[in-house]
């Protein structure tokens, strides 16, 4: 085989250009994520946003629960022996949406929290848990939610 030569090229930088150029103030500071006007500065203030916040998440939250059940929800009897290792945690998040639409008769949608979502994806992909104990709530419009109880 042949020996490849290799050429390198030096690129000289004349000194007096580098330092011909200031380096400006500006471009060195970090930039804030958000603006220090917009942070309240008394108690008052921050009082009345958390008062604001609260009434915001209390009107999201303000259903009229028609109904409320507790579940242990066997996750192990539904195959997953057969199911690929890989997709254990997405087939168990189904099994959980279908035993709450056989059990609790949704007319809306039924609605899993991240609590429950993390609880069976706490292990990875590979090893949901074999039970999932859910509290399970049902509005008057007939939205179905689960929680971690």
């Amino acid at each position: 085989m042949a020996k490849k030569k290799v050429i390198t090229k030096k690129i000289k930088v004349a000194e007096e250009e580098v330092q011909a150029k200031p380096i400006k103030k500006e471009e060195t500071e970090d930039v804030d994520a958000f603006d220090v006007d917009e942070v309240p500065e008394s108690a008052e203030e921050i009082s009345e946003l958390e008062q604001e916040i609260s009434e915001d998440e209390q009107a999201d939250f303000d259903e009229e629960i028609q109904e409320e059940r507790f579940y242990t929800i066997p996750l192990a009897k539904k195959g997953f022996e057969l199911t690929p290792r890989w997709k254990r945690s997405k087939k168990a998040i189904k099994v959980v949406r279908e035993f709450l639409e056989r059990h609790m008769k949704p007319e809306g949608e039924v609605y899993i929290s991240q609590d429950v979502n993390e609880r069976i994806w706490e292990n990875g992909i590979k090893n949901p848990p074999r039970k999932v104990r859910v509290r399970v709530t049902k509005s008057i419009d007939g939205i179905v939610r689960a929680y971690l109880a």
